[in-house]
This record gives structure tokens, sequence and C-alpha cells, in this order.
């Protein structure tokens, strides 16, 4: 199974159980279980630790089975995984059953050959389809409920209880939803970045200020969504990142940013926890109603995007960037630097400059 956190363990594994017995009822029993948690099935069988341990004992030449079972196809393989994996244990001298097969799977059989085809496209259908429903559901519930669709809560707010959850069904079972707050220690700390931002200070003096004053930083605030980070000090880009972030206006938005991949695990090709990407603006949604207390009024908001202070340069003179802070990467969805070249503004993104 690919999540613990919506389904049952003990329930999954039980009905899959169920139809792996019922399949080889008065042929055989089952000797050993191979069960994945928490594990996409986009993912390769070798980087999934039942599935490997599975593959590595079917190998090992003192194994007490002859077949492997699968109760459920849409839970174990994904794409062309199933005719890979079959086909490597079947080099090793063991069968797989399938119910859809009503038993053992020939890969020489036209039969089977069809049937494979079938299955490994409705695998990938319910994938695209099941992902497809939930985006347009997040999508509608960000801009027309303005709803905290969970992750870690931005600095300067946390989370409180919002109620009743707005689903009936999910409502008379007693669920709550969570919305964001002003949190009393750090709130006041944006407010003042916001203020002294819009004064004209640079990001450095304010990343700099804060060290000084000793302000926890967000992953001081949060250590445990932050294990991989100190927490110790302020940096430029994090206090960048606060003043880029629209949702201190009050309004819930989604979708700035997204994975491809799944990373060092992961299958290529699939989504997940690989490279973090930002979106482009026009991919973001965002509620078209305030959905929690702003900590910064829209004006102050825009003009802050729009801010840069001017440097002089080595030769004594002033840069212009007209379009500094309007121009956004293609790539990435950042906000572009003002590069002076060749006598004349232009506008990079690290990104691609390094």
């Amino acid at each position: 199974m690919s999540t613990s956190t919506f389904q049952d363990v003990q329930t999954s594994r039980a009905w899959q159980r169920a139809v792996s017995d019922e399949l080889i009822d008065g042929v055989g029993s089952v000797v050993v279980e191979f069960f994945d948690v928490g594990v996409s099935r986009r993912w390769s069988w070798l980087d999934r630790p039942e599935a490997a341990a599975l593959l590595a004992a079917a190998a090992g030449p003192d194994r007490d089975f002859d077949a492997v079972v699968v109760g459920e196809y849409e839970r174990a393989f994904h794409g062309d995984q199933f005719r890979q994996v079959v086909a490597r244990l079947n080099a090793l001298g063991v069968e797989v059953w399938l119910p859809e097969a009503g038993g053992p799977v020939e890969l020489g059989s036209p039969v089977h050959e069809a049937l494979m085809v079938l299955l490994g496209a409705q695998a990938q259908r319910e994938v695209a389809r099941a992902r497809q429903r939930v985006l347009a559901a997040m999508r509608s519930q960000t801009r027309l409920q303005g709803r905290f669709l969970g992750g870690r809560p931005p600095y300067g707010y946390r989370l409180v209880d919002g109620g009743r959850h707005p689903n009936p069904v999910h409502g008379r079972w007693g669920r709550r939803v969570q919305v964001l707050a002003p949190d009393p220690v750090t709130a006041p700390w944006v407010k003042w970045m916001f203020s002294e931002r819009a004064r004209g200070r640079t990001v450095a003096s304010l990343a700099r200020e804060l060290n000084e004053r000793g302000v926890v930083c967000p992953s001081g605030a949060d250590p445990e969504r932050n294990a991989h980070r100190s927490g110790e000090r302020w940096i430029v880009r994090t206090v960048a990142m606060i003043l880029e972030n629209p949702r201190y206006t009050g309004r819930q938005v989604w979708n700035r940013s997204s994975t491809t991949g799944h990373g060092s695990g992961g299958r290529s090709g699939g989504r997940g926890s690989g490279a973090l990407r930002y979106n482009p603006v026009s991919e973001w949604e965002v509620s078209e109603r305030i959905a929690h207390e702003p900590l910064v009024d829209d004006e102050t908001f825009v003009a802050v995007q729009g801010l840069r202070v001017a440097k002089p340069a080595k030769d004594g003179e002033i840069r212009r960037y007209r379009l500094a802070g309007l121009v956004v990467c293609g790539l990435c969805g950042r906000r572009m630097d003002g590069h002076w070249v060749h006598g004349r503004a232009g506008y990079r993104c690290p990104c691609v400059s390094g």
C-alpha cells in the first residue's frame, strides 16, 4: 500500500491475503508474506524494502517457496514492471500467480500477454485519474474555501481549530479543520520585516538585525520539521522568502512549488520527493477571500515586491532596473535579479546563470 495515513494497514493486508488464499486454495499455502507500506507503486521493486527482500529470497539457495501470489495487481505494479518482475522470477524457477489470470502467468501466452497490457494500462489510468481528481479538489478548496491543505505553517502563524469539517460525512465523524492564526511570538517579527523593508532597508540588514536581537529563525521555531537545519541563524534567503510569501496578506495560496521524481529512491518520471521546482505565478491557486488574519496589507506587500535598494556601482553611478521584481524566470518561477550587461539593464536567474 502506498500510504499509511489514509489507509488501515491491517485491513489492506488482510483483504489482499484473503484474495491470495482463495486463489491457491487446494493447490498450496502461503509460507511467507512481503508487504510494503508507504511506498508508491511507481517505485522499482529494487527500491521497495519488502519487494527487494522478496527478490533476494527468491534468488536464495534455501528458499521455501516456488511461486509468488500477488493479491492486488494495481498495488504491486506500474507500467512495465510486471513483465520485468515475472521474467526475473521465472528465470529463478518461481511462478507468479495473479487472480486476474486465475493462476500462474505465462509470458509466452497470447492471452496472458494481452492481459498484461490491459492491467498495465488500467493501473496507469487509475493513477492518472486519482491524481487529477485530487489536484482538482485541492484547487477548488483553495480558491473557493480558502482551506488550509496541510504542510508547515508559514513563520509567524500557528495552526488552531477551525471548526467542524465542511464535508458533511467527515463532520458527522467528528473531524475538524485547521486554520492559520498569528503566532504571538513570531508574528510581530514578520510585521516588522515588512514594515522595515517598505522603508527601504536591505534584506541583508534585516537578517543581520534579527540575528543581533536573538530572534528565533523559522528552523529554530519549528525544529521538528527542520531537523536538517541548525536553527541558529537567519540568512538573507530566509528573510527574502518571507517577504515574497503572499499568504501573509491573509489569502490561502497553493501550488507555489512542486516536485518531480522521487529523489534517490524513486522511479524516474514519477512525482514525489525529487528536486523542488518553483511554479510560475500563473499556476498558483489563490483564495478568492481572506482566509486567515493578515500580517501585512495588500498595498505594503505589493510595494515590497517591487522594491530594490539602489546601490552605487564601481564607477559611482546608480543603476536603474525598472522591471526589478516584475520579471519572473520561466524555468523556476523565481523573480529574476537585475544585472547590468553591455551598458544596459538586464535580468537573470540563479538557476541558469550558475
